[in-house]
């Protein structure tokens, strides 16, 4: 009898009943004056933090907060940029045993804030403004009289994490240069409480809010999957993001080092990123595959450092095996992590020449993974059909959000990824795409995303997008967008061949019958390729719009 598709790897960790404030504090007595965060900055030098400073600093933003009228399990938005202010605020809002809710700071105008903080309801916010008049002057207008005003209209109250020379709102700095304030109590944080609530990026529509336990946080692997508490790590992430959040290293214990992410998202610059790495001796470094592309774009000049870390963690997207040569000139291991905001990192695979397309590797410890198909029967192994997760370290669930939640979890807590793969005989996960990824061409499904990572993994194809365009015959056709090297003159007809003999051809076969060479894509803020706006520029070359 075949086996059923279901794969699953034991904790080893004795699980700890703790909340994240629980957690700090232990830090703090253990290794008071360990830097634990350190802000290279895009101007030069750097700012750190030690653990005692992050406890003594963030206790007295939470009691300004409490002062405020924040209570036990209020919402309290934080809104900005990677910095140190950021962390301190957040650790704050958890010592008042509040919840967090985060954002990317990208908006360019008010009323996206505005609308941001009305769909949270929060009590308070932490607010990082972006250096605009206009901004800054609607900004003010809209939190001004704000013991008056913020009552009667329910506005929160605000606290600017980087002074504003413009504005006279609470600035986070008056608060840590002020006394602390005896008579104010501190509440004891449950473990499973809400801690937190990180947002989905929105490519599917608008970003939900997943909600995660203190217990979660604190007992996830992600603290310590690539790393221990003696390691350096840089990380290109947003802390906004699960991927980015700094409560990782106050877990682990390790020191994190940050710069801003919208530095690496620039191609020349990953030799500065480089340097980075280099002056402070990171021995573990999480990169987006773009960034790894970079590498091997500027490998001269980047060699000449003599330098490499011990490992490269890199996610987000589904690598192929060439970034395997990574290994060895970069860094002594390469891995590709596999997951999502809602689970977590569930997945890694360390890169070879060997890895195929879509093997996303070993199961980490503490998650379990199967394949279903219809009414929600386990499929046997080697049977493509739905991944669905487990964990005690994923999310609770979408906040304030019942029939989405209904429809996002089987029976027996299983989250559904929107991810098909299979399971091998062996124990391999794959993943071959998303449910929503399968383009119809004519009678011929085709999974355009591992069309998109077979393409990425050509020689000469520095980056490839694969976008659905309309035909008026089939109905769906499929494009791919490429950059190519610099140093290749690859043709449109080489391109093609490569794909026949990979793919087969573009009637019985998955290969595309467009293709279209690309200078550069358009970028979401993220850095992932921009798949609309990249499909209506190959639809304005195409003439099909």
């Amino acid at each position: 009898m075949s086996k059923l598709s279901y794969i699953s790897s034991p904790n080893s960790n004795q699980q700890q009943y703790k909340s994240i404030v629980d957690v700090l504090i232990e830090r703090t007595n253990a290794t008071p004056d360990k830097e634990i965060f350190v802000h290279r900055l895009s101007a030069g030098g750097r700012k750190v933090i030690t653990y005692s400073e992050l406890t003594q600093k963030s206790t007295k933003v939470a009691k300004y907060l409490i002062s405020k009228g924040v209570s036990v399990g209020d919402s309290v938005a934080i809104i900005g940029s990677n910095n140190l202010e950021w962390i301190i605020g957040e650790v704050a809002i958890f010592i008042a045993g509040a919840v967090a809710v985060q954002f990317q700071g990208d908006s360019e105008v008010f009323s996206e804030t505005m609308h941001l903080l009305k769909s949270v309801q929060c009590k308070a916010v932490l607010l990082d403004p972006p250096n605009d008049s206009q901004y800054l002057s609607e900004m003010e207008r809209y939190f001004q009289d704000e013991e008056t005003q913020c009552q009667s209209e329910n506005k929160p109250a605000v606290l600017l994490l980087q002074k504003q020379v413009s504005t006279a709102l609470p600035y986070i700095g008056n608060i840590l240069s002020a006394e602390e304030d005896p008579a104010v109590k501190l509440p004891r944080v449950q473990p499973e409480s809400t801690a937190v609530l990180y947002p989905t990026s929105g490519s599917t529509g608008v970003p939900k809010m997943c909600e995660f336990a203190h217990f979660a946080i604190t007992n996830s692997p992600m603290a310590n999957l690539f790393c221990t508490k003696n390691d350096v790590v840089f990380s290109d992430r947003p802390f906004s993001w699960l991927g980015g959040t700094p409560l990782y290293p106050i877990i682990g214990g390790f020191t994190r080092i940050f710069t801003d992410p919208k530095i690496i998202l620039k191609e020349e610059k990953i030799q500065n990123v480089w340097d980075i790495l280099k002056e402070e001796r990171c021995t573990v470094a999480t990169l987006f595959p773009y960034a790894l592309v970079d590498l091997l774009h500027h490998q001269e000049e980047i060699l000449l450092l003599d330098y490499k870390p011990t490992s490269i963690a890199t996610g987000g997207q589904i690598p192929g095996s060439h970034l395997s040569a990574i290994r060895g000139k970069f860094c002594e291991e390469i891995y590709s992590v596999y997951g999502m905001t809602e689970v977590g990192i569930a997945t890694k695979v360390s890169l070879t020449a060997e890895t195929k397309v879509g093997e996303v590797g070993e199961i980490v410890p503490g998650y379990e993974a199967k394949i279903i198909g219809d009414g929600d029967k386990t499929l046997v192994c080697g049977e493509i059909g739905d991944i669905v997760l487990r964990s005690p370290w994923m999310m609770k669930g979408y906040r304030n959000s019942p029939e989405l939640n209904r429809v996002s979890f089987s029976d027996g807590g299983w989250f559904r990824t929107g991810d098909i793969g299979l399971i091998t005989e062996d124990g391999k996960l794959y993943v071959k795409g998303k449910a929503a990824d399968v383009v119809k061409r004519g009678t011929k499904k085709i999974l355009y995303r591992t069309v998109e990572a077979e393409i990425g993994s050509f020689p000469g194809v520095k980056e490839a997008v694969v976008v659905v365009v309309p035909d008026l015959r089939l109905l769906e056709e499929i494009c791919a967008c490429v950059i190519i090297e610099e140093d290749t003159n690859m043709t449109e007809k080489e391109l093609r061949k490569m794909c026949w003999d990979k793919l087969g051809d573009n009637i019985l076969g998955d290969s595309p019958t467009y293709y279209l060479v690309f200078q550069s894509f358009p970028r979401l803020h993220n850095g992932k390729p921009d798949r609309i706006n990249t499909k209506i520029q190959a639809m304005k070359m195409l003439n099909l719009c």
